[in-house]
């Protein structure tokens, strides 16, 4: 771990500095708000337009808010290292964007790569089934918990970055730091990396977007976002799935919301599991705000259930609070 971790998270750049440890740090983005929001904490702001001024390798966080991830933006950061925020995948609200880059400076990077590499090295090692939990005390009067049993597949492939430095010519997406994310192989092998059973009591709820999204994928996220307003409001919200499918999920009021998220998440999914999110950004936990539907918020729990893929209908995230996990 760097000596020096404590320091580099008081600076103007956060957390940042941990992903970067030389040179300056840029912030670049599509949205001359952000930019100048940006500017009065202190940070190296330009717009992207304005970033083939920088020199090659230069250390730039891109915030996009105003569009989607593309080939032509990415070209513009050939031969940087390059760390994206993809805002407008989510919620490109300036409020959102605000948090989601103070969430951005707050990460601890060197924990969140810490934990990844214990994910990577348990998955491979352990052979039972993982077991997420929380069991709060009070017997049989106790609220309802999470309890979610997990069985792996073999062979896996999962998306996290091992390090915090990224190299010349890297681009790294800020999920690859937040969250050891296991997905299904494809839309028709749903059960090909996991199964899923058990109970989830959510505090966060997100949709995302994904750039390859088309007409009709967009029309059931619109709606997916006026849903996850109104899950939002609730409170926390219970799941329960049966093999890797969706039961119910209901809000703390008792309101069935399972029909509303097989819609927008596009029934042909008939509600199972996508994505089995392991949050590795757990240290950002005491300044999540749940009512925000910003990427910053999936790792700060220690699991999320995706739904859906962002294409054909919205990618959906029920990310549970707290809790611990074993192998059994």
């Amino acid at each position: 771990m760097n000596p020096h971790k404590d320091t580099l998270l008081k600076t103007p750049e956060g957390g940042l500095r941990q992903v970067f440890p030389e040179g300056d740090v840029h912030v670049a983005t599509d949205d001359a708000e952000l930019a100048q929001y940006g500017a009065e904490l202190g940070l190296k702001t330009l717009l992207i337009e304005d970033v083939q001024g920088l020199p090659p390798g230069a250390n730039v966080a891109v915030f996009l808010r105003n569009g989607l991830v593309s080939r032509e933006v990415r070209k513009t950061f050939r031969g940087m290292r390059a760390l994206l925020i993809p805002i407008s995948s989510f919620d490109s609200s300036l409020e959102i964007a605000r948090y989601t880059l103070r969430m951005v400076l707050e990460t601890d990077y060197e924990k969140a790569c810490e934990w990844n590499r214990y994910w990577a090295r348990s998955i491979a090692e352990e052979s039972g089934s993982l077991v997420f939990h929380s069991d709060p005390a009070g017997g049989a009067d106790a609220p309802v918990s999470t309890r979610l049993k997990c069985s792996l597949a073999t062979e896996l492939r999962a998306n996290a970055w091992l390090q915090p430095p990224i190299e010349p010519g890297q681009w790294v997406s800020i999920a690859s730091y937040a969250e050891f994310s296991i997905t299904a192989p494809s839309s028709s092998n749903w059960h090909g990396a996991f199964t899923i059973e058990g109970t989830a009591v959510a505090s966060g709820v997100l949709v995302a977007t994904d750039a390859r999204v088309t007409d009709e994928g967009a029309e059931r996220i619109e709606r997916a976002k006026r849903l996850r307003d109104e899950m939002a409001a609730q409170g926390d919200v219970t799941l329960h799935l049966k093999n890797s499918q969706l039961v119910s999920v209901t809000g703390a009021d008792g309101r069935d919301f399972t029909d509303a998220v097989k819609e927008t998440t596009n029934p042909k999914y008939e509600g199972h599991v996508l994505e089995l999110g392991i949050g590795t950004n757990m240290a950002l936990l005491p300044h999540v705000d749940w009512r925000h539907n910003s990427q910053l918020n999936e790792g700060a729990g220690p699991v999320h259930l995706g739904f859906g893929e962002g294409i054909t209908g919205a990618h959906m995230d029920f990310v549970v609070a707290d809790g611990g996990h074993r192998f059994e």
